[in-house]
């Protein structure tokens, strides 16, 4: 089976690196670009084509919903993960509603971002319970409003 090809746009220099430590010793995942910012991740996704973006979403404010929509047009296959040292929850809520799959806290990296990148590849999501409830509550408030 090939590897989980991962991108990672982060614009520090110690987001990349524990990022790249994390994954980089994992059988089967396969850092294969690193970015610095929002226009270099859509040049990777869209030459590369991961399977996998993970998304330091601090680096990209106000920005966030057309870069991800971006990303995805680039490369509509590639599933995304944010990353984040503090987001308040309607960010989180916001770059999840268009088309992200996943969301890590940065403090949780070194325990759950294999995990997380595997799950996510499988096709499932990445969130904390407590954001599942709030999208939840979020959908049932758009339907109602339909």
């Amino acid at each position: 089976m090939p590897p989980i090809t991962v991108v990672i746009a982060a614009g520090d220099k110690t987001s990349r690196t524990l990022s790249l430590d994390t994954l980089q010793p994992e059988k089967g995942i396969a850092v294969v670009g690193v970015a610095r910012n929002g226009l270099e991740a859509i040049k990777a996704a869209d030459r590369l084509k991961p399977r996998i973006l993970l998304l330091y979403l601090n680096l990209f404010k106000g920005k966030r919903d057309r870069l991800i929509r971006a990303l995805r047009q680039k490369s509509p296959r590639t599933k995304i993960i944010l990353l984040t040292r503090r987001a308040r929850e309607n960010q989180i809520l916001e770059a999840l509603s268009h088309g992200a799959l996943g969301y890590l806290k940065e403090k949780a990296i070194n325990g759950f971002l294999v995990k997380a990148v595997r799950k996510v590849d499988a096709g499932e999501a990445w969130v904390p319970r407590k954001v599942v409830a709030r999208i939840i509550e979020c959908l049932a408030s758009r339907t109602a409003d339909l």
